[in-house]
């Protein structure tokens, strides 16, 4: 049997030891549910792991297969932190803008959460 308060503690003490602060935002839209450019309104501000998963990715032509390996960052935190991000609100991190594509509760447990993170790409190069 797991120790489930154990589990969360080893967690929540990882995070306090070697966690970010990441604020995360939410655009504001109008009567017609359209984001306003440049007003964002903040969400809440999460203590966490941030991470990378690897994912594979698979382009068949003919009788060849090439596979490309495509990094998806993430960030590990408290669920109670995490709970109020919806798809689509965005934080940036190191200079970058990183758009939530998905919040995970970890085996469901509602100790940890796993959120999922795009970069979102403006065609800019820095």
């Amino acid at each position: 049997m797991i120790n489930k308060q154990f589990e969360a503690y080893k967690i929540r003490r990882e995070i306090k030891r070697s966690g970010e602060s990441y604020k995360f935002q939410r655009h504001i839209k109008n009567e017609f549910d359209e984001p306003i450019i440049g007003m964002d309104d903040d969400v809440c501000s999460i203590q966490g792991l941030y991470h990378e998963e690897n994912s594979n990715i698979q382009i068949t032509t003919g009788d060849t297969t090439q596979v490309r390996t495509k990094k998806i960052p993430m960030v590990l935190c408290k669920w109670e932190e995490a709970k109020d991000l919806l798809v689509g609100d965005f934080t940036i991190i190191n200079h970058k803008v990183f758009k939530v594509t998905g919040v995970v509760n970890v085996q469901e447990w509602s100790i940890v959460a796993d959120i999922s993170l795009e970069v979102v790409d403006n065609g800019i190069q820095n």
